[in-house]
């Protein structure tokens, strides 16, 4: 059919073409549908996989989960017994150490008591106060060694220096506060210079008092506190030598150490039942656990991997049919008539000029309907 006949026929040829173009439409609306259909059903079958995934993964990280849970709360056991032991044998030791400790440090233990009691005899007897045997008079009065001339440095800077000041701050800052006089640098120095002069003078009064007057005293007393140093040096040393001593043999701690070594080995026989658990697990367990899952739910996907291949082949189909119907069309009207005459509400309005109208032919119908020519009943009023 050329172009002039097109054009020469009645509305007819419109009407057909008209529902031609409406099937089209309705086959592209059906394929449509089936086109969401099938990535709704695609996406289902996603989301159905990852679910089987999913709960495989779960099922076997919470069946590992209980497997460890088990063996770990077996070595828990065994650990808390251990360290009981290990506990008991550490308490007995200790108290085991302390006695060979009193027993090697009783000869030197008793010396000092005897060395103590001399030096209470001696002062006593020679009239001398009680505190010239103290550790303080020693250190102030007849320093020996490094730590008491240390301590000596320390009270010097304390009696010449922090002592003095400490007064002076007391007497400016509440004694006399508010006082003019308070701030003066003078009554600074005065307060300072009393506060020494008191300090050296009770040193040399207690010196002379005691360290002159009973000098050969003094002196025998140092040197019994020097043995009593020398004494208190060789029970530290022998203490010392015992903590270090790793010998366990000679306190009896036997029955201890089998406790100790029964809970290790029953806590390596568990990791290694453990391991071997796991192992068979891995090797085993995990493959039972997916198929089983596998079997129970991979019925559903093959199910809908079937409806997905029905909808697939169904919109094929359709394709295939909008292919055709697209395709006549265009040959048939489109080619002819034009993209915008070849739509189903353009055509309506045409085919209801022709039949209202009584228009014969398709050219003359588009033309009215284009505004090119007028309508029947407009050129009927004109004449």
């Amino acid at each position: 059919m050329d172009m002039e006949n097109v054009f020469n026929q009645n509305v007819d040829f419109l009407i057909q073409a008209r529902d031609e173009i409406v099937h089209c439409n309705q086959l592209e609306q059906q394929q449509k549908h089936l086109k969401d259909k099938e990535d709704k059903m695609r996406k289902a079958i996603s989301q159905e996989e990852k679910s089987i995934n999913d709960e495989i993964n779960s099922t076997i990280k919470k069946r590992k989960a209980e497997i460890e849970n088990t063996y770990d709360s077996q070595l828990e056991a065994s650990r808390k017994k251990m360290k009981k032991a290990q506990g008991e044998k550490d308490k007995e030791k200790s108290e085991r150490v302390g006695q060979r400790v009193d027993e090697e440090t009783a000869d030197v233990k008793e010396n000092n008591r005897e060395l103590k009691t001399e030096l209470k005899t001696l002062f006593k007897k020679n009239h001398v106060p009680a505190f010239c045997r103290s550790s303080l008079y020693y250190i102030l009065f007849m320093p020996k060694g490094f730590k008491e001339i240390f301590f000596l440095l320390i009270f010097i800077l304390i009696g010449i220096a922090g002592l003095p000041f400490g007064v002076y701050m007391l007497l400016s800052q509440l004694a006399f506060a508010g006082k003019a006089f308070a701030s003066a640098p003078w009554f600074m120095a005065v307060v300072i210079a009393l506060v020494i002069i008191i300090v050296l003078g009770l040193y040399f009064l207690i010196f002379n008092l005691t360290k002159v007057k009973h000098r050969d005293t003094i002196l025998e007393g140092r040197k019994i506190r020097n043995q009593l140093a020398v004494n208190e040096k060789n029970i530290k040393a022998i203490k010392n030598a015992i903590n270090k001593d790793k010998d366990e043999s000679q306190y009896g701690l036997g029955a201890y150490d089998a406790k100790i070594q029964q809970f290790q080995s029953e806590m390596d026989a568990i990791a290694d039942e453990k391991q071997a658990a796991l192992k068979e697990f891995e090797k085993k367990m995990k493959s039972t656990i997916t198929d089983d899952i596998n079997n129970r739910r991979l019925g559903k996907v093959e199910e809908m991997k079937q409806q997905q291949a029905a909808i697939e082949e169904e919109r094929n189909q359709v394709d295939a049919q909008v292919k055709e119907a697209s395709l006549g069309i265009t040959n048939k009207y489109t080619k002819y008539l034009g993209k915008g005459i070849c739509k189903e509400e353009v055509l309506n309005d045409i085919i209801h000029i022709m039949e209202s109208e009584q228009v014969a032919t398709v050219s003359e119908g588009i033309a009215i309907y284009k505004g090119e020519a007028p309508h029947r009943g407009d050129a009927a009023d004109t004449q």
